[in-house]
């Protein structure tokens, strides 16, 4: 019978990885945020020309287009998501569970939905700012979902 013998072989990996140096975590991320950031101005004109699009189908109000208002702010939320946006990102999701909510319920109202693309426009318009006022608007916008609950 012959013995095993078992050898433990280092790749050139486990020995790179084993060296000191090297970036930490939060160094890691902070230029992964820094790099985000730097198409936060491209992706905020992408927004509003996503808002632009709401707000025509909004206008237009052609039959069925109902479904098209979720995806389109859902489409909105998940950009907004990438990036700080605040109260943005809150009242994007305010017009998605709205326009769920109604969808389910089989009631459709248009005013409040144009009341969540207003405000929108313009939380988009003063840069996304938390604040006194963000927050009235968005209280505002909930109680206007709270009616479909």
């Amino acid at each position: 019978m012959t013995d095993v013998r078992s050898s433990k072989i280092r790749s050139n990996l486990s020995r790179k990885m084993a060296q000191p140096g090297g970036r930490t975590i939060a160094d890691a991320l902070a230029r992964a945020d820094q790099g985000v950031e730097g198409h936060r101005e491209a992706a905020m004109r992408k927004l509003a020309d996503h808002l632009e699009q709401l707000e025509t189908i909004s206008r237009q109000r052609e039959p069925g287009c109902e479904a098209l208002i979720y995806d389109r702010a859902a489409a909105f939320l998940d950009m907004a998501g990438f990036f700080e946006t605040g109260p943005l990102y809150t009242a994007a999701f305010s017009l998605c569970q709205l326009s769920d909510r109604m969808t389910a319920l089989g009631v459709w109202d248009w005013p409040s939905v144009e009341v969540h693309l207003r405000a929108l426009r313009l939380i988009l318009s003063s840069g996304c700012v938390t604040g006194a006022a963000s927050d009235e608007v968005l209280n505002g916008l909930a109680a206007v979902a709270r009616r479909y609950v």
